[in-house]
Order: structure tokens, then C-alpha cells, then sequence
């Protein structure tokens, strides 16, 4: 069996939950009102837009995209550092080993 709704028992509790949502009417021109603002900002945001390097920048320059900028040169940096290093050990190895073979072969200094 159901229990019991205590919303249809109780009259005063129905009228006070009505009196509790008065209906309320928007101002006049309110949705005009609205249009115009929206249309300001559109022109405000298009005027700031006119300037793109600049908005350009300004995003940029955000803490994120330096932070990436920032891991991005270093990543390059180390990738950078490991292919002059690999030259440089294979170059040497090379002159090593012509010292080791050819008694008359000076390495380069």
C-alpha cells in the first residue's frame, strides 16, 4: 500500500507553496533591452578583434602557452644536445681508431 501524499492533506501548505511563486512580468522593452546589450558587445569584442596581433599576443601570452613554449625549446635543446654529442663520440671513436691502427696518424686536437 502507498503511503499517503502530505501534499493533498494539507490545504495551507498547497496555498502558501503557491504564494511563494508570485508571477512576475518583465519590465517593458525588457527583450529589446537585451538585443541592444548583446549587440554592443559584439561590436565592442569586433573593435577589439580589428587589432588581431595584438589579441594575437595577449593570448600568447598566457602562463600555459609559455609553459609549453618553455618545455618545447628544451626538449629541442636536449634533442639538439644528443645529436652534436653522437657526432662528436662517433668523430673521436673514428680518430681513436685510426691512431690505434695507423701508428703515423695524429689525432686532431
Amino acid at each position: 500500500m502507498n503511503p499517503p501524499n502530505p501534499l493533498e492533506d494539507d490545504a495551507g501548505l498547497r496555498s502558501a507553496l503557491k504564494e511563494a511563486h508570485p508571477s512576475s512580468s518583465l519590465p517593458p522593452r525588457f527583450q529589446e533591452g537585451v538585443w541592444s546589450r548583446i549587440d554592443r558587445a559584439e561590436r565592442q569584442e569586433s573593435a577589439r578583434g580589428a587589432n588581431g596581433l595584438e589579441s594575437w599576443l595577449a593570448r600568447l601570452l598566457r602562463p600555459a602557452w609559455i609553459s609549453a613554449g618553455l618545455a618545447g625549446v628544451m626538449l629541442a635543446g636536449v634533442w639538439v644536445g644528443i645529436r652534436d654529442g653522437d657526432s662528436r663520440a662517433l668523430q673521436e671513436g673514428r680518430s681513436r681508431y685510426l691512431a690505434v691502427v695507423s701508428p703515423m696518424h695524429r689525432p686532431a686536437p
